[in-house]
């Protein structure tokens, strides 16, 4: 279960990553020759790209990673003159495909075969071409400078469960957040970001597939 490795491996990593200001371990895959939270990451990256990679530009996806539950992407794309928003699920949550990353696992290039061959479904959300226009508007206006974990006071807030986002834009950016649900006492890494895929969730559950 993604919910019991992930948190073991979170505690340990999360204050070495942030004390030593180092490139996170989770965007750290291209390093590992065996299975580990990278390798998990660029994973994903494979099929969520593979699936969207039809007609258009893609400006901005939006992976959401529950702990218990499957992962999905929310991707807006530019065809024509139209902006859509597509959403990418596996068939069977890929961290579960994949198995922990222990020693002994999977090799990284095993890995990056299997979430290739992993069954995902892309459907097309019917989002109205105003609605899509304005979310991407929203997003170009957002500041993307993003603390390194979601805080308590001065500290570091850890979660045992819950829902990560991987903002990936079209310039290259890669940002991760945290679901920090209506907590007064927990800042996000970045709430005005964390609106927006607030917001971008809610038009997709709204609208139902083409």
């Amino acid at each position: 279960m993604r919910l019991c490795g992930l948190c073991a491996i979170l505690l340990l990593v999360v204050p070495m990553v942030v004390a030593q200001g180092n490139t996170p371990v989770w965007r750290n895959g291209a390093q590992e020759r065996k299975y580990g939270l990278g390798t998990y990451h660029d994973s994903l990256d494979l099929a969520f790209k593979k699936a969207t990679s039809g007609d258009g530009e893609t400006l901005v996806t939006v992976q959401v990673l529950p702990s218990l539950h499957r992962e999905y992407a929310l991707t807006l794309k530019q065809v024509g003159t139209e902006i859509r928003l597509l959403r990418t699920a596996f068939d069977k949550q890929l961290w579960t495909q994949l198995g922990p990353p222990v020693t002994g696992g999977k090799t990284r290039q095993q890995c990056l075969d299997s979430a290739l061959a992993a069954k995902v479904d892309t459907v097309d959300i019917p989002a109205s071409a105003d609605t899509t226009a304005q979310s991407w508007s929203a997003f170009r206006n957002i500041n993307l400078e993003t603390d390194t974990c979601p805080r308590r006071g001065k500290q570091c807030a850890l979660f045992e469960d819950g829902t990560d986002y991987i903002v990936q834009t079209n310039d290259g950016r890669s940002i991760r957040i945290r679901e920090v649900g209506n907590s007064k006492e927990i800042k996000s890494e970045n709430a005005a970001l964390l609106d927006w895929v607030r917001a971008l969730i809610q038009m997709a559950n709204n609208a139902q597939p083409r």
